[in-house]
């Protein structure tokens, strides 16, 4: 079942291994966080790709499957088995028996049928519709569920990963709407931890969720699980330090390095990297001649030290060690002339390149504005200022409306199925940029087909071949994700993209 998720795995690398197991109950851990959620929704909200949402809403509705970030393999965990027919038309899912949700209801396979029209209804609103509309799914049994897919798709089980592995409460969801309220104010799962105390978009208090053990017998180890609001990467490292915190999420870099030195870490290198999004659908950045023009402006390595200091510089959209590499398709080096002409003859157009740059308001995106506006400083026919928001503010703003010109952002996967496809597929669910480009459209059609990493390359090519042509999004220093920890915590190695472990295992020596 997990091969064709390594078809699509790219090479990356855990500093550590899982710790023996062994009896560890009690106690509470606090993690600091860029920005605990200020709502939950199963529907609404990843728990697999993504950061502060997927942090918290883990811990609260487990996982139907999860991906092991050193090769990008499909790992059950709620799911006993996912398997497809022989042209990979239908998938049929079996569930473990004994999973319930917190509010004491069975997580079964009626459960996730309803969270799955949920999210393809349009009255939900759903980023995920498109993964979930189309699926014809039938109820075998209680633990059972056959899902007949629009179109036959050998990576479908990467898609359930990333889409629609979280599963609500239907009984907690159903009643939520028909009081009129947003269910992601109180949400319900059937993970290890239950909300307990919420200041939503500052703090975040889980309790023990007493049925989990019904799967898990002895899980979670942790009484409580607290999650604080620390912006600051600097700040994080140092309430791990100073005994504030037990756990805390950085980026590569010096503060990672920091945690590396001194406490425990884990760390885990995705694809992609630190990155600017470039709305392609306003202007000035619906023009590509503007794209390139500040891609040539500026000097990349000097724009990554200010994201991520000490963070090395990513030379393509794959690491060197991925089969998708090819150096062929590297992105471009600063050229000033260039850019100064390319920014003059929009100028003579009547369209120079004036723009906001929308970030949140941490010390490190000052700095990184500080560093665009001093290098863009050097050219004519080109400003930009600043849209400095609350970091839930800047991820409505950026990733839920769309509203900006550019904005800081991460393209990081650990396998580009579904990952990277996200990013750059029409209506893609991370496709911030809301690039479309015919060709990349047409070779991303194709991978539900492959069935070699041959196969899969020729796909890439054209994408990063386009990727460099438009530059949509600049990338710049690797997104490596770094999980520090305090002495005595056991902490399981991370998964998915390496934000978080699986929570029910955490616990003190």
């Amino acid at each position: 079942m997990a091969a064709a998720a390594l078809i699509g795995s790219v090479n990356v690398g855990v500093d550590a291994s899982a710790p023996p197991d062994q009896e560890r109950r009690g106690g509470s851990v606090t993690v600091a966080l860029n920005g605990p959620p200020l709502a939950i929704d199963p529907s609404l909200d990843r728990i697999s790709f993504s950061y502060g949402i997927a942090v918290v809403g883990a811990a609260i509705f487990g996982h139907l499957a999860y991906v092991e970030p050193t090769t990008g393999a499909v790992k059950l965990y709620f799911l006993e088995s996912l398997e497809p027919n022989e042209d990979a038309s239908v998938w049929t899912m079996r569930l473990h028996p004994n999973i319930k949700f917190s509010d004491g209801t069975p997580l079964d396979a009626e459960a996730i049928k309803y969270n799955i029209e949920r999210t393809a209804d349009p009255e939900t609103g759903s980023a995920f519709q498109g993964a979930a509309e189309g699926l014809e799914m039938t109820v075998i049994d209680d633990l059972t569920l056959e899902v007949a897919l629009p179109e036959p798709n050998r990576l479908w089980d990467a898609n359930v990963v990333a889409n629609l592995s979280a599963v609500g409460s239907p009984t907690a969801i159903q009643a939520a709407l028909d009081a009129g309220e947003v269910p992601g104010s109180n949400p319900v799962g059937a993970g290890p931890f239950m909300i307990d105390e919420w200041d939503p978009g500052a703090r975040v208090v889980l309790a023990a969720n007493p049925y989990f053990q019904d799967f898990e017998p002895g899980q979670p180890f942790l009484d409580e699980l607290i999650f604080e609001a620390v912006p600051d990467d600097q700040q994080r490292v140092n309430a791990v330090l100073s005994g504030a915190a037990q756990m805390s999420l950085v980026y590569f870099g010096s503060a990672a390095n920091e945690l590396l030195e001194n406490a425990n870490a884990v760390t885990t290198t995705p694809g992609g990297a630190n990155s600017i999004s470039l709305s392609t659908s306003r202007p000035p950045f619906d023009d590509v001649r503007a794209r390139r023009a500040l891609a040539l402006a500026l000097d990349r390595a000097a724009i990554g030290e200010a994201i991520n200091p000490g963070s090395p510089l990513m030379t393509g959209l794959f690491p060197e060690g991925s089969p998708f590499y090819n150096p062929e398709y590297t992105w471009p080096e600063q050229d000033h002339d260039e850019a100064q002409r390319l920014f003059d003859e929009l100028a003579a157009e009547g369209n120079p390149v004036e723009f906001t740059y929308t970030t949140n308001d941490s010390a490190t995106q000052r700095d990184v504005f500080d560093a665009l506006a001093a290098q863009l400083a050097e050219y004519d026919n080109v400003s930009i200022t600043a849209d400095v928001r609350t970091q839930n503010d800047y991820t409505l703003a950026t990733k839920v409306q769309h509203d900006f010109q550019t904005s800081a952002s991460c393209v990081c996967f650990t396998a580009p199925v579904p990952g990277l496809y996200d990013y750059l597929t029409p209506g893609g669910i991370e496709n911030y940029s809301d690039w479309e480009n015919e060709d990349v459209t047409a070779a991303l059609a194709g991978l539900s087909s492959v069935q070699s990493v041959e196969e899969q390359k020729a796909i890439w090519d054209v994408v990063q071949r386009e990727l460099v042509e438009e530059m949509p999004i600049l990338f710049f220093t690797s997104a490596g994700i770094t999980l520090g920890y305090a002495d005595g915590l056991l902490a399981p190695v991370p998964v998915n993209l390496g934000t978080y472990p699986i929570w029910a295992e955490v616990g003190y020596e």
